[in-house]
């Protein structure tokens, strides 16, 4: 065979084997955009790079590819930030538009880019030189079929939707323009009910297109998952739930569906079967994205047991993350894993940018170091805290608790007052600076402030306890040591009052009272031992005392004392 022979037959092949070719490419591309819908933006990613290597001069690959970037990015926009996934983007777009220069799917790409950084001029240059490639009056020389051209307008109103652009006279006009070129196809009206609903709240007409996209295309997931996230905006849940069930039956590989779900159940406090529906979304979707949102959902269900378990696997396979640290300290201190806890903290915070920490991350180490009994340590991190967010006064509280834990009662005295100052305080706060005034001797303050606490919580037996044993320390007494004043006498007989309902709730409280109230009637008496209404008055509640808890000590040392009180009545 001569080499003119082996070129011939060579081209004979190419020309066999072109459409099939195309036709190929056609249907991976259509299986790579059906990955990025289901979320599955690794396997997506993948298999557009390995599209674009067999075939570098397709500009399609290039822009649907910029698009899976963004789907991701906006899959999960806490993790993730646009300015890394928008400039993969735009890189992928730009090399697109030289490989493929006639093609203006890219630069509808590139305007897309400017309408989410809102630089809308920039965004609708873009959109004019992508329209100067389809065919028009003064273009008649570019060939471009109706379907085609209609791809690309629809691609450029649904740019607005993306960006939540409201500038839907620009978007429906590209409509309209697609819709006389090709109205059969469904994803014009997937866009056009996306318009109705994200960018002008009208239900009615969103899902109107939506049904007719439906029709168009009957096999369609994403058609029948819109129409149940708008009946769940519309809180219509069993309507919803209808929906998303019935596009799993559809589709089983579509991986949202499983999420909406998941979402859904939740809400309805169906937590095993929400799970069940997470596990199947991670599965299909196969993104570490993904199993983040799903910690976040198991957070705000209080699981934290299965929290640590997917925050482990997540670990595995991505050490970079530092918020997967963080949240494994917060999951861990809440299943009361406290050294767990702290270890991740501290990881957490030694690798953030201060941009990065929050608040309550220092509450979080504040109160782990608490709990692992590192009191003094924990009120630098607790005031952190409050200095990052002042909206949370509470935190300052703990502090002070913390502080009084290692008898540092100055300190705490000083961060209840400061609370306090800021009109923050609770009446608990008054409790607790009321104790820790008894505990500096300082009885007047003590007494001011249980007082207030008294006042608010009337039924709270050891407020009134406390400030009984205050108001004692408060009393004058003579040279023998005899009580002349009994300014407690008022609070412990409004303690026996309070406690006669549960007398053994309360047999200490109960027991101090009568021991003050005999001894303080008992001083009354041998201050004037003709008062023998004294003498009845000590005798009683020192008999009631021994009655109360008679193994007590003091039971035993006080008996001698009501046979002498007896023997002084008669």
């Amino acid at each position: 065979m001569s080499r003119v022979t082996q070129r011939v037959g060579i081209v004979a092949v190419l020309l066999l084997f072109t459409p099939f070719l195309t036709k190929l490419i056609s249907q991976d591309l259509n299986t790579a955009i059906k990955l990025t819908k289901s979320e599955q933006f690794a396997p997506a990613a993948t298999l557009f790079k390995q599209l674009i290597s067999q075939n570098p001069g397709n500009g399609d690959l290039y822009y649907y590819y910029g698009k899976n970037c963004l789907e991701k990015y906006y899959s999960d926009t806490l993790n993730l930030s646009f300015e890394e996934k928008g400039d993969s983007a735009k890189a992928i777009y730009e090399i697109g538009i030289k490989q493929d220069p006639s093609n203006p799917l890219n630069l509808v790409g590139l305007g897309l880019l400017n309408l989410i950084t809102k630089k809308i001029p920039m965004a609708q240059a873009e959109f004019d030189k992508a329209l100067a490639l389809l065919p028009s009056k003064a273009n008649k020389a570019i060939k471009m079929e109706p379907a085609r051209q209609a791809k690309v307008l629809i691609q450029m109103a649904e740019a607005y939707v993306i960006a939540n652009v409201h500038d839907t006279a620009n978007a429906f006009e590209y409509l309209r323009r697609a819709e006389k070129l090709d109205n059969k196809n469904p994803e014009l009206y997937i866009v056009k009910g996306d318009l109705y609903f994200y960018l002008l709240n009208d239900g009615s007409k969103a899902i109107s297109n939506y049904n007719m996209a439906q029709s168009l295309d009957p096999q369609s997931p994403e058609a029948k998952l819109k129409t149940g996230q708008l009946w769940l905006r519309a809180r219509q849940y069993t309507t919803a739930l209808n929906y998303y069930q019935e596009v799993v039956k559809m589709d089983s590989t579509f991986a949202p569906a499983y999420r909406e779900l998941g979402t859904l159940l939740s809400r309805a406090g169906r937590q095993e079967e929400a799970k069940k529906n997470f596990y199947k979304f991670l599965d299909l979707s196969r993104n570490i994205s993904a199993r983040k949102q799903f910690v976040n959902t198991l957070i705000e269900l209080n699981d934290y047991n299965e929290a640590i378990i997917q925050l482990n696997e997540i670990q595995k396979v991505d050490m970079t993350d530092n918020d997967v640290n963080r949240a494994l300290a917060y999951s861990y201190y809440e299943t009361q894993q406290y050294d767990k806890g702290l270890k991740y903290i501290e990881i957490f915070i030694a690798n953030a940018k201060p941009e990065k920490i929050r608040a309550l991350d220092y509450a979080y180490y504040g109160r782990l170091l608490a709990k692992l009994k590192m009191d003094s340590l924990a009120p630098e991190q607790m005031m952190k805290s409050f200095e990052m967010d002042t909206a949370k006064a509470d935190i300052i509280s703990e502090a002070a608790l913390c502080w009084t834990k290692v008898k540092k009662y100055e300190k705490a005295r000083d961060l209840y007052e400061q609370k306090i100052a800021l009109k923050r305080g609770i009446p608990m706060d008054y409790y607790n600076l009321g104790k820790v005034y008894y505990s500096l001797q300082d009885f007047v303050n003590a007494d001011t402030n249980l007082a207030i606490f008294n006042a608010a919580q009337t039924d709270y037996v050891p407020g009134f306890s406390w400030r009984a044993r205050t108001k004692s320390n408060l009393d004058i007494k003579d040279g023998k040591g005899f009580n002349t004043t009994g300014y407690a006498v008022p609070v412990y007989k409004a303690i026996i009052e309070k406690t006669q309902s549960d007398t053994v709730k309360y047999m200490k409280d109960r027991f101090e009272a009568f021991d003050y109230l005999a001894f303080y009637h008992y001083s009354q008496f041998s201050l004037n031992q003709k008062n023998k209404d004294e003498a009845q008055k000590a005798l009683e509640y020192y008999t009631r005392m021994t009655i109360v808890n008679p193994n007590d000590e003091k039971s035993a040392v006080v008996k001698p004392v009501i046979d002498l009180l007896k023997q002084k009545i008669k």
